[in-house]
């Protein structure tokens, strides 16, 4: 290992400082007669170690979910063999020293990044930020109806949220943590649609020709919910011969094309005539029935 950097992390050792790395890879090995997992860091170019046990606190199927993220850790020893230096880390001890720095200095109203870490049969979503283990509710992971979370997010994504609340708990003898940390995703994305109708003129105008999604049923009779390829949502109604041709129904899912009628951004909505289905999806409502007759 390069002298200057095996320097540093010596120091780090005897001063409990918490360094990062890069998860380069999981390898299998044998102790005695037990296989255990070996979390290898990339830390500056150089390989530093990290037990199964000094990893996560819970037994993971997999860390696969962990290639290639960025994790703080501190080291625990330092020893040489025929090959050189070998540094073993832990991540759980470097998570606790900047969990509470996080804690300590988190307010409501923080928009923060973080890694999930599980999901559970609810759909609750666990975040760790900056090694602080958060929550994202499912209510309060997407503006639109969120799918099965535990199947579509898989553990290591990043996700940017918005802190709701910041809770301490009463018994904190019964956990390791000292407060209760709510984010919600689906803050910001309508904060991210608010901006986009703000500035709606530099995207769309009234008689463009655009492309959509159809997300839903909207209140009325022939009124569908369209997504624009920008995120924005507004009301699209069928022309007559597509009513006749589609028994008055579009499932969600369904890709369109149309003209905009008017665009109202002080108000957030808009209209637009839909006057296609697209071939592919075309061919797929005409062997199925999805109205009522």
């Amino acid at each position: 290992m390069n002298n200057v950097l095996l320097e540093m992390l010596r120091e780090s050792a005897a001063r409990k400082w918490v360094q990062y790395g890069e998860v380069e890879t999981i390898r299998d090995v044998t102790v005695g007669n037990q296989k255990e997992k070996l979390i290898i860091i990339n830390y500056q170019g150089e390989f530093v170690y990290c037990k199964e046990e000094d990893f996560e606190e819970r037994k993971l199927g997999s860390y696969q979910g962990f290639m290639q993220t960025r994790v703080p850790f501190t080291v625990k020893d330092i020893t040489e063999d025929e090959n050189g230096s070998v540094i073993t880390v832990s991540r759980i001890e470097g998570l606790k020293k900047v969990a509470e720095q996080f804690i300590q200095s988190v307010r409501e109203g923080d928009v923060v990044k973080g890694t999930v870490t599980g999901v559970d049969d609810n759909g609750l979503v666990f975040l760790e930020v900056n090694g602080y283990p958060c929550i994202i509710p499912p209510g309060q992971w997407s503006i639109e109806r969120p799918p099965n979370l535990k199947e579509t997010t898989p553990i290591g994504t990043v996700v940017e949220a918005k802190v709701l609340t910041v809770d301490a708990l009463e018994n904190k003898q019964k956990t390791s943590v000292s407060h209760r940390v709510r984010l919600s995703r689906r803050d910001l994305q309508i904060n991210e649609l608010e901006e986009r109708w703000k500035n709606i003129d530099a995207y769309y105008k009234p008689n463009d020709n655009v492309s959509v999604k159809i997300t839903g049923q909207a209140v009325g009779h022939n009124s569908y919910f369209c997504e624009l390829p920008n995120g924005i949502s507004i009301i699209g109604n069928l022309t007559s011969p597509l009513r006749d041709k589609y028994n008055d129904y579009l499932p969600p899912g369904v890709k369109a094309t149309g003209v905009i009628k008017f665009l109202d951004k002080d108000n957030r909505r808009g209209k637009m005539i839909i006057r296609k289905v697209e071939a592919n999806h075309a061919n797929i409502l005409q062997n199925q029935t999805f109205g009522a007759l």
